[in-house]
């Protein structure tokens, strides 16, 4: 009994308006609502912390970016799959601008140092002197670097006592501003650990050892009334962490102490340090114990290790110039595809076969951009590998039906036509193409879905699109690529 078989040439018209009323739709949404562009294409600044340990109150990190960024920055929370804040995204869609401020001791020359912003910087510096508050700004029209700044601060400065002296004071860089956000982050949310003592025990601030002690300190008689140095209690925080890790690294800490309120504070140096259950535990017992007369008693702990994972600026000039390359690429694999299906397939029309194939990545792009645009996902550089990935995922379908039609014009000649030969081809292939699609698919839907639980949106904007251009695949290499290729040979033939 023979196999059934699809109609696939019949129906290849009804394919083909599927396809162009989804590119239609899409393009219509584009028009409308425009497309949404990372600062890697468009420019911007972005800064990324990460938060770790105990949930943070969004409200009061946004307040914190707000503070220093203004009220135009967005802010983006990702959790881990514990449901925690691990990671808080502050994007801005301009670079701040930088502008350096020097404590001057005289009379500033504003010519002098315009000029010498213009050798530095390589563009205009609009310089202010606030005579009162004896400081001086140097504003650059252009984006600076760090590395520009410490020239600048080294051009202006003079060993001659009589000319102006200029002390550096700030400059508002992306990396100035990224310092300050995680000080704040830090003072706010990171680790530490509350103490309070009796009224009769006098808190004193020493200094304190950067050296781990890897022995208990020897324990001396406190009595109530005496006085406890902040030294003296990191000192014995050290040496519990020693005791109970064994481990010479990660020990430090610094001590805060409030003679006035009979409290005093324990935080780790390392700010993206947090304290386990037991460690905290034994922080405390050790601090109880040595320092018994005076009542230590914990109060309030916060627990999260905060670290700045990056932050970096693009100019949109340079974001414009990134994208334009990127197309670039495209364009050339697109090209490099065409040449090789056209050689490898010769015997089959080549070129023309080479040029479908490539018809039908576009569309596989097309309907890959489209996901970015109705669904409102930033353009990014996820969106190069998006595409990159189609492009040699996608041809692969069709290279496969390509054989099986190079196949069966050998074996079957001119006993069947054009049209049989691919609807034969298309139908013999077609439970492979399923299951080849059908298993990437199922592995690349899983990640966006727990990425979406989870909200981490560098991974859908990866996965959600890489998605739908593996079913867009599909269906161009099954029911596009090849049917209408065989329309296209026919009608060759038939001239």
């Amino acid at each position: 009994m023979a196999k059934k078989s699809f109609d696939f040439i019949g129906k290849r018209k009804i394919f083909l308006l599927i396809s162009v009323a989804l590119l239609v739709a899409g393009l219509l949404v584009n028009l409308i609502m425009g497309t949404e562009l990372d600062i890697n294409f468009k420019g911007g600044a972005v800064f990324t912390y990460s938060l770790t340990g105990e949930e943070v109150d969004e409200a009061g990190v946004t307040a914190i970016a707000q503070k220093h960024l203004g009220d135009g920055v967005e802010v983006d929370f990702a959790a881990d799959l514990a449901g925690k804040n691990t990671q808080v995204t502050f994007t801005l869609t301009d670079i701040p601008s930088t502008v350096l401020t020097y404590q001057v001791v005289g009379t500033p020359d504003v010519k002098v140092l315009a000029q010498k912003g213009q050798e530095v910087f390589g563009c205009e510096t609009k310089i202010e002197y606030d005579a009162t508050a004896k400081t001086v700004t140097a504003d650059p029209v252009e984006v600076v670097t760090d590395s520009m700044v410490a020239d600048y601060t080294a051009a202006i400065k003079s060993t001659d006592a009589k000319a102006p002296q200029y002390t550096f004071v700030s400059a508002n860089t992306v990396s100035e501003l990224a310092d300050l956000m995680l000080a704040d982050l830090v003072k706010q949310y990171g680790t530490v650990l509350n103490y309070t003592v009796n009224a009769d025990t006098e808190l004193v601030t020493a200094t304190v050892s950067s050296e781990t002690p890897t022995d208990t300190p020897t324990d001396t008689e406190q009595d109530a009334g005496t006085t406890i140095s902040s030294s003296e209690i990191a000192a014995e925080v050290q040496s519990a962490l020693y005791n109970l890790n064994k481990a010479t690294s990660g020990n430090q800490v610094n001590v805060t102490v409030n003679n006035e309120a009979h409290s005093f504070a324990v935080t780790p140096i390392d700010a993206g340090r947090e304290f386990t259950e037991e460690e905290m535990k034994a922080i405390t017992t050790a601090l109880q114990t040595k320092f018994d007369k005076a009542g230590v008693t914990a109060s309030t702990q916060n627990n999260n290790g905060v670290t700045l994972i990056t932050s970096n600026s693009v100019k949109p000039t340079v974001g414009k110039g990134f994208f334009i390359k990127c197309l670039f690429a495209m364009v050339l694999g697109g090209l490099f595809l065409t040449l090789y299906i056209g050689i490898r397939f010769r015997k089959i029309g080549g070129l023309s076969a080479g040029l479908f194939a490539t018809l039908a990545l576009i569309h596989d792009i097309l309907i890959a951009y489209m996901a970015y645009v109705i669904f409102r996902i930033p353009l990014d550089d996820n969106f190069i590998a998006v595409v990159l990935t189609i492009l040699g995922y996608s041809i692969n379908g069709t290279i496969v039906i390509y054989d099986r039609i190079r196949e069966n014009e050998q074996k079957f000649g001119s006993s069947l036509t054009i049209n049989e030969i691919v609807n034969r081809s298309v139908n013999e292939t077609f439970t492979r193409n399923v299951f080849t699609s059908l298993s990437t698919l199922i592995a690349v839907v899983a990640i966006a879905v727990v990425a979406w639980l989870n909200g981490l949106t560098s991974i859908i904007s990866f996965a959600f699109p890489m998605a739908v251009g593996i079913l867009s695949g599909f269906y161009s290499s099954v029911l596009l690529s090849s049917p209408m290729w065989a329309w296209w040979r026919t009608r060759k033939l038939n001239k």
